[in-house]
Order: C-alpha cells, then sequence, then structure tokens
C-alpha cells in the first residue's frame, strides 16, 4: 500500500472547494451574540415610531393619500388604492403601534410581518411619493421577519427565559444580512453618482446654494471647493469606504465618518429618517457583542468603586 508520501490522493481529504463551502457553512451558523440585533430592532422600531408621528404632526396623511383626486401608482400595483373615509389613519395608527411592538419587542414574529405589508402598502399607494429610504424599511422589514431579533432585550425573551427557552444568540448569518444589506446600498449609491450631471457638481451646487444663509458656514457652501469635495467625496466614501467597513482596522474610522456624513445630511438637507436608519445600520458592522461590552463597562467600572469603599471601609 502506498504512504500518504507517494503522491496518491486521499479520498477522504475534502477539496478545495469543498473545504470553502463548510467553512463558509460554519461561518454563516455558529452562534453569536445577539445584543447587536436586538438594538437594530429597538432602533428600528424607534424610528418608525417617530415617521408615524411626523406622517400626524404635518398632515401627510390626508396630504399625500387622502386628498389627491388620483395616485400615479406602480406598473400591475393599480388595484393598491387607499382606505375609504378615514381608514388612512387608521392605517398609520397601526403602524404606529406595530412599531412599538417592534421596539418592545412583544409577539415580535407577528408584529414585523404585518409591519412589512402594512408600510409596504403605503410605499405602493402613489409612484408620485416614491423616497429611497422608503425602499430601504421595506427590505430591513423583510429581512427581519427572517431573524430572531427579539432574543433578547424584548418582552418575548422575557418570556421565553421563564419558560427555560433559548440563550441570547443568534446565528451569524442573521447579523449578515444586515451588514450586505447597508454594504450593498452604500456602494450602489456611490456608483450612481458617477453620472455626467455629478461630476458637474449637480445637483448638489443648487442643493448648497439654498442653504447659503445658514450660520457660519453658509458662505462656504457656495465655494467650488467645496462643492467639488462633497460631489467627489461622497463617491469615494461610498465606493472605497464601504467596503473598508468590513475589516477591522478600517472599521472605526470610517463609521466616524459615515456618523459625520449622515449627521451633515440630516441638519443641512432635513431628508427625514434616511440619515438614522442609516447610522442604525453602520452599527451592525461592529462585533455583535459591541452592546453588551459597550453596557458592561459602567457596571463594572461602578463594581470596582463599591469594592474598593468596601476595603476602604474594611480598613
Amino acid at each position: 500500500m502506498p504512504g500518504k508520501g507517494s503522491g496518491e490522493i486521499d479520498s477522504q481529504a475534502p477539496t478545495a472547494p469543498a473545504g470553502f463551502f463548510r467553512r463558509l457553512e460554519d461561518g454563516l451558523f455558529k452562534q453569536v451574540d445577539a445584543s447587536s440585533l436586538a438594538v437594530f430592532r429597538i432602533g428600528f422600531g424607534v424610528i418608525m415610531l417617530v415617521e408615524c408621528w411626523r406622517f400626524w404632526e404635518h398632515g401627510w396623511i390626508a396630504r399625500y393619500y387622502i386628498d389627491p383626486e388620483f395616485h400615479f401608482t406602480y406598473y400591475g400595483f393599480g388595484w393598491v388604492a387607499p382606505w375609504p373615509g378615514d381608514g388612512m389613519y387608521w392605517h398609520f395608527w397601526l403602524l404606529a403601534v406595530l412599531s412599538l411592538l417592534i421596539t418592545i419587542g412583544l409577539f415580535y414574529r407577528a408584529a414585523i410581518i404585518v409591519f412589512f405589508f402594512a408600510f409596504t402598502y403605503v410605499f405602493l399607494l402613489d409612484q408620485a411619493r416614491y423616497l429611497n429610504h422608503f425602499v430601504l424599511v421595506s427590505l430591513i422589514a423583510f429581512l427581519m421577519m427572517l431573524v430572531p431579533a427579539n432574543r433578547i432585550w424584548s418582552l418575548d425573551a422575557l418570556i421565553s427565559r421563564r419558560l427555560g427557552e433559548r440563550p441570547a444568540e443568534v446565528p451569524a448569518w442573521a447579523v449578515w444580512l444586515f451588514v450586505m444589506q447597508f454594504e450593498i446600498m452604500y456602494v450602489f449609491a456611490g456608483i450612481v453618482k458617477v453620472n455626467p450631471d455629478w461630476l458637474r457638481l449637480e445637483p448638489l451646487a443648487m442643493w448648497l446654494a439654498r442653504r447659503a444663509d445658514a450660520p457660519l458656514i453658509g458662505p462656504l457652501l457656495l465655494e467650488d471647493w467645496v462643492i467639488a469635495a462633497g460631489a467627489y467625496g461622497v463617491i469615494l466614501l461610498h465606493i472605497v469606504g464601504a467596503p473598508l467597513l468590513l475589516f477591522r482596522r478600517t472599521r472605526l474610522p470610517v463609521a466616524v465618518v459615515y456618523f459625520a456624513f449622515h449627521l451633515a445630511n440630516h441638519f443641512t438637507f432635513r431628508i427625514g429618517i434616511f440619515p438614522w436608519v442609516a447610522m442604525l445600520g453602520t452599527l451592525m458592522f461592529f462585533d455583535p457583542d459591541w452592546p453588551r461590552r459597550l453596557f458592561e463597562r459602567p457596571r463594572q467600572a461602578l463594581a470596582r468603586l463599591l469594592s474598593s469603599e468596601r476595603r476602604v471601609a474594611d480598613v
């Protein structure tokens, strides 16, 4: 019998593709801390609850879905129409209640499924009201239907723990779903800006000119070099920066830049909930246990302080 050193291929040894897929499977299905997914669930629920309030506060329910005599429906969805009477008000009340249930993690699975269909229905009502971040919200809600985001820090988890159910872990793919969703979103946001208009600094120059009366920075927003830095910087941030979020060494500085970018967008352009959803999604690139480690530090510091005080008192 030839030995292993004779050059004979061991039929029991996994081939390279098989080994790759085995490692991929192990990586996707290994159990990781559920706390980052829980923070995402809570943040998403709060953001959507605020968005429902904004629709009530600004009168957008009537303006966009009740008062208009007709709506520009999407192809194939002409059958989607607003509820009659006060139905649209009740619909947004339902969305608000569902957002609250998602936040506190009560009846989470049923709440997120109904939320997905209820919110997507609002999106499909009128093509003239198309917003990129509404598409993103529907995609996120769909992904949240697939994951156990209520495994920890939820009323569902409290009830389950009393019944002796699972530990506070989730499969890694449940986190990676959101990592890849936001990675694709960021990279695509950079690619679509590589077009003649954007490279000629429009419509960014027009948008910034409308904010020229802003205190302190207003005059700068009219400078060509500021506009060019913004236009080309955004492309670089998304196309180059977004992939760097996937690597531990570059993750934190790039995330800080992204947070500064989203906050600047919020205070400069007032573009609704998108900056907050994007910042929430950016947090998903960090290790799944980052919230637990963050919350543990004050507790550990307090425990050390109390321990030192007891030692002093004993002396």
